[in-house]
Parts: structure tokens; sequence; C-alpha cells
């Protein structure tokens, strides 16, 4: 049984128009790890219940869903 991932699109520009690279993580946990943000922050940030800050600025960040 396939789990969810984490997407996280990272761009040169806070406009999101150049795509310097795409990464899969198991967990908000592990994006956290390789970002040096707390977790926490992240997953607040996915939920729109903050607005994007530092590295977060340059990054989109999807949940993937298993078919």
């Amino acid at each position: 049984m396939k789990r969810n991932s984490w997407i996280l699109h990272l761009y040169q520009d806070a406009e999101h128009t150049d795509l310097i690279k795409v990464m899969e993580f198991a967990t908000i946990k592990d994006c956290s790890y390789v970002l040096e943000i707390d977790s926490q922050v992240i997953s607040n940030y996915f939920h729109g219940l903050i607005k994007p800050r530092g590295v977060l600025k340059y990054c989109v960040l999807y949940q993937s869903v298993p078919l």
C-alpha cells in the first residue's frame, strides 16, 4: 500500500517563475530537516495558518494522494 508523500517545488524567485528543484519527502519532518525549519512552521504554512517566511517564500508544498 502506497502512502502519501510531500512534494516540494523550490523556485529561484518569490514569484515562482524559475523552478530550481523538485523534491519528494515521506514526512514533513524530513522536509523540515532539509530546509532547516521547524516541522510545525512547515505544517502551519501548508495549512495556510501563517504567511511564508524565509525560504518558504521560494517554495510550493503539495501532498500527493496515492491512486
